[in-house]
């Protein structure tokens, strides 16, 4: 199936969500502890990631440690992140900013335009692969890592510490094969393959 990237936040969200959803409607057992979750985003092309953001910081089941920037113009992305955090009261979550590809400011630019990201009162983590590797070897108990883009940070991460592999459960789309890119009849894969 190919969805949209909004759907694919939808779909992603409400497969975390749901088994703690219908627990409470059941009158079950109390929901389990929140999930600790690192985010990585390519935020700020599409809405989608906005949004996902938006649901991680407001879903009760899960706990989220860090927003790591990925693809494209990472510092841009993490002024976006960081004006959402502002926003939504959760500046205690760091930032880390992903390997740069490009000066790109991409489509979402005009809503940080002069944002600057040293008055961040938060934490800005200038290495976001190094974030990401330092958050999940202290965490006590695996962590989920929620990739909503391509994840050369992840790659990065990997390739520095390996032993990250099994400090983290890995949810994301990681791409996808489709017939009809571009109107093509032959199946490729999807460009962040």
């Amino acid at each position: 199936l190919a969805f949209t990237y909004v759907e694919d936040a939808v779909y992603l969200a409400l497969a975390l969500l749901l088994p703690a959803c219908s627990a409470k409607i059941a009158g079950a057992a109390p929901a389990p502890p929140p999930i600790p979750v690192i985010l990585d985003t390519d935020i700020g092309d599409d809405i989608d990631d906005t949004w996902a953001l938006i649901l991680a910081l407001k879903s009760p089941e899960l706990d989220v440690k860090l927003v790591v920037t990925d693809f494209g113009n990472t510092e841009q992305r993490a002024r976006l992140v960081a004006r959402v955090l502002v926003l939504a009261g959760r500046t205690d979550i760091p930032i880390g900013i992903g390997i740069k590809e490009n000066d790109d400011p991409g489509p979402q630019a005009e809503w940080v335009k002069g944002y600057d990201l040293a008055k961040y009162p938060g934490r800005v983590l200038r290495d976001g692969v190094q974030a990401l590797i330092d958050t999940a070897m202290a965490s006590p108990e695996p962590m989920t890592l929620i990739a909503i883009g391509p994840p050369p940070n992840l790659k990065a991460a990997l390739e520095r510490e390996p032993r990250i592999a099994g400090k983290l459960r890995l949810a994301g789309m990681y791409g996808s094969l489709h017939r009809g890119y571009d109107g093509k009849a032959k199946p490729e894969p999807e460009w962040n393959v």
